[in-house]
């Protein structure tokens, strides 16, 4: 069965490469007005501009997904564009490799606000929009840390994916009287730009080869008909899950603190070299 989005306008956030950017693609294929939202201003215009190339309806819009009243202004200016919104795919997120004693407070809440805040400050934006329409369906990135060990990111990242989850629960139940649905999805690991040439990226994808039952990695465009799932009539009676997307990885978790302290070159247990790396760390600059 083809799934059909003619005429619905659909939001998708971290939109530049990516999952976003395949998102973006899918839904434009299925018949959707597709606004693509990222800071990486470069990137994402190209991308709208391949899918209008094609004949398909898509635009950019530059975002940080951090700023709520940013987000107010640009669901306004999509409604007097297009009539209003159907469809949010909030994706957009940021991680960096950082052990509790280097994370930083200022690294702490940038993740915060861009990986959880953002998505509550997309819902309230669109949910006006939404009721006059008669529904929608939100989907929202969370990520398989929200069920395992984020052994590539840290305790920031974890726990704002495994906020998430607790934040659809409760979106889906007090938006579903108005046919609203919220749902989220757990990436498995892949490759994806917000690791790319990090230390770790082949050590990674070794792993991943190793641990995931499919034996390969989780690709864009898996998440991607995933989301469209989520946002189809197929899944109308579909609101407030969590779905992994992740080749079998959570049967395994198989997680172990030798091979997480590997990973951040620490020995485990050792304060002077967990004091020591504090001390030396430079946090990485903060990018959507």
């Amino acid at each position: 069965m083809r799934i059909d989005f003619k005429d619905r306008v659909v939001l998708v956030t971290g939109a530049a490469a990516g999952i976003g950017a395949a998102t973006a693609r899918a839904f434009a294929h299925a018949g959707a007005r597709v606004l693509l939202l990222d800071l990486l201003e470069e990137a994402g215009e190209a991308e709208a501009a391949a899918l209008r190339q094609r004949g398909l309806a898509a635009r950019f819009r530059p975002l940080d997904v951090a700023d709520e009243a940013d987000i107010g202004v640009m669901v306004a200016e999509v409604t007097a564009a297009w009539g209003g919104v159907d469809v949010v795919f909030s994706n957009a997120g940021i991680a960096g490799t950082f052990t509790i004693p280097q994370l930083t407070g200022e690294h702490w809440r940038r993740v915060l606000e861009v990986n959880l805040s953002a998505s509550f400050y997309l819902t309230k934006a669109v949910t006006p929009s939404m009721i006059e329409r008669g529904g929608g369906s939100i989907i929202i990135t969370s990520s398989v840390a929200a069920e395992h060990v984020a052994y590539y990111s840290g305790v920031h990242y974890a726990t704002t994916k495994t906020a998430l989850k607790g934040f659809v629960r409760h979106a889906a139940f007090e938006l579903g009287r108005h046919q609203i649905r919220v749902n989220a999805i757990g990436p498995g690991p892949m490759s994806n730009r917000m690791y790319a040439g990090g230390r770790h990226e082949a050590e990674r994808l070794e792993a991943m080869a190793q641990n995931q039952p499919l034996q390969r990695p989780v690709e864009p465009e898996d998440i991607a008909h995933a989301a469209a799932f989520l946002a189809s009539p197929l899944a109308s009676a579909i609101t407030g899950v969590y779905l992994p997307v992740d080749g079998g990885f959570l049967t395994g978790r198989n997680a172990s603190q030798r091979g997480y302290f590997k990973v951040h070159n620490e020995e485990m247990g050792d304060p002077d070299v967990i004091r020591a790396k504090a001390q030396a760390a430079t946090p990485k600059p903060l990018t959507d």
